[in-house]
């Protein structure tokens, strides 16, 4: 299991239950619904329910099951990331765009239907499992889709503005907030803790963003140059 999953189960909850409560209470204010308010806080608790239930069975069972058995690129590249398992098989030197846009795709599309006939089944009965398994995992895969081309689009603008300010040039953001010395707590680390979240010393955070940037920068690399394969293709005569 990937060691950031609780993390991406309750950053995937907070910013789907805000979502959707922004987006609702906007409609209710546009729409003067004197009770906008009220529609947003259901809002919220409704996609938190929904949220937390897909992303707690794609990160906690379906993303583990298919990362310990499939042997396509994605699954392998994702083991050796982890460690785990027979990591000999061979796989291209570099991550494709294509590879990029499929990431997660499955898994997302099974942990919907499996998420979307669960709460539909126990709010509509045994009729309305089937239906809302096939919509909502109809759903989360395109959804996974849409985030992976957004991954993919942010890359490609990187990856241009590299090319005019170099790569050795990027600095690495050293800012963090700091952890007050002492046996005290401060309140945002009782928060943090409550959730799950560990606050981290500087050098670490530091440490991990070194981390970050040395496997952005190695993708970027690689994408870079298929982009110029990519482009030498389209510009030679046919």
């Amino acid at each position: 299991m990937d060691k950031d999953a609780s993390s991406t189960v309750i950053k995937g909850t907070i910013i789907t239950s805000i979502g959707s409560a922004f987006l609702t209470g906007i409609f209710g204010i546009v729409a003067k619904n004197a009770h906008y308010g009220l529609l947003a806080g259901a809002a919220a608790v409704n996609s938190g329910v929904t949220a937390v239930t897909f992303f707690g069975i794609r990160e906690y069972a379906v993303s583990p099951i298919l990362v310990s058995s499939l042997t396509w690129p994605q699954y392998v590249r994702r083991r050796r990331e982890l460690g785990i398992g027979n990591n000999q098989l061979e796989l291209p030197e570099k991550v494709s765009w294509s590879d990029l846009r499929k990431h997660k795709t499955l898994d997302s599309g099974i942990s919907g239907f499996a998420a979307g006939g669960l709460l539909r089944g126990w709010k509509s009965g045994p009729k309305a499992i089937l239906p809302g398994a096939l919509t909502a995992g109809a759903i989360c895969t395109l959804l996974q889709m849409a985030y992976n081309e957004l991954g993919v689009t942010r890359l490609k603008y990187i990856s241009r503005l590299n090319k005019e300010d170099p790569i050795s040039k990027i600095d690495v953001p050293s800012i963090s907030t700091p952890i007050p010395q002492g046996g005290a707590k401060s309140f945002s680390e009782k928060v943090l803790t409550l959730v799950g979240l560990q606050p981290i010393s500087d050098d670490e955070h530091l440490a991990k963003m070194k981390i970050k940037r040395e496997t952005y920068l190695k993708r970027i690399a690689e994408l870079e140059a298929q982009l110029e394969v990519e482009r030498a293709k389209e510009d030679s005569p046919p």
